[in-house]
C-alpha cells in the first residue's frame, strides 16, 4: 500500500512537473480586454504586444526575443501578457470607452485602431510593446524592435515595480545593473 502511495505521488510530481515545463515553453498570451480585467484584479501590469501582419520586425520579435526562456519566464510570472494586431476591425472596450477602427474602409489599405493610437500616444509605430498598469493610471509605449537584452530593462522596471520607488525612467535606466534573466 505504501509503495502504491508512493508510486502515485512520483508520477502526480512528473505530470505537474512535467506540465510546467511546457507552460514555459511560450508566452501566456490572452486577450488584451481579459489582461485588463486580470489586471484590475491582482494588481499585475499588462504586457501588451501592438503588432501588425505585414510588420518584420513583429515577427523577428515573435521568433527571437518571445522565444527566449528566460523572457518568456519573467513575462508569465510578472505580467498579464496580450497581443493586439494594431489594425483589428473589431471593437475593443478600453477603461469606460469602446474604440474601433473608425478610418477603416472595406477593401482599402487597413488603418491603424482607435485603441493604438490612445495606447501610444498617437504616434503608431509597430511593435510597440505597451506596459499599462491601471491601479496607477500608467500606460507606457515602447515602440521599436526590443531584443533580448532591451528589453530587460523594461521588464525588470515594470514588473518588479521599480516605477514605485522612482519615476525617472531615464535616471534608472542608465544606472540600470541588474543581472540578466536566468533561463
Amino acid at each position: 500500500m505504501r509503495r502504491l502511495f508512493l508510486l502515485i505521488l512520483l508520477s502526480l510530481f512528473a505530470i505537474v512537473s512535467f506540465s510546467q515545463a511546457v507552460v514555459n515553453k511560450s508566452i501566456n498570451w490572452i486577450p488584451f480586454e481579459q489582461a485588463l480585467v486580470k489586471s484590475k484584479q491582482d494588481g499585475k501590469p499588462v504586457f501588451l504586444d501592438v503588432y501588425t501582419d505585414w510588420c518584420g520586425y513583429c515577427k523577428r520579435m515573435d521568433a527571437t526575443t518571445f522565444q527566449d526562456t528566460s523572457v518568456i519566464r519573467y513575462i508569465n510570472q510578472h505580467f498579464h501578457a496580450a497581443k493586439l494586431n494594431a489594425e483589428t476591425t473589431k471593437p475593443i472596450q478600453f477603461r469606460d470607452s469602446v474604440y474601433t477602427n473608425s478610418k477603416f474602409v472595406e477593401g482599402q489599405r487597413a488603418t491603424s485602431h482607435d485603441v493604438v493610437m490612445v495606447l501610444t500616444g498617437n504616434r503608431p509605430s509597430y511593435p510597440t510593446i505597451v506596459y499599462i498598469l491601471e491601479s496607477k493610471g500608467i500606460i507606457a509605449p515602447v515602440p521599436g524592435m526590443q531584443t533580448v537584452e532591451t528589453i530587460q530593462p523594461f521588464l525588470f522596471y515594470f514588473g518588479e515595480k521599480v516605477y514605485e520607488i522612482t519615476n525617472l525612467w531615464e535616471a534608472f535606466y542608465k544606472g540600470y545593473t541588474a543581472p540578466k534573466f536566468t533561463k
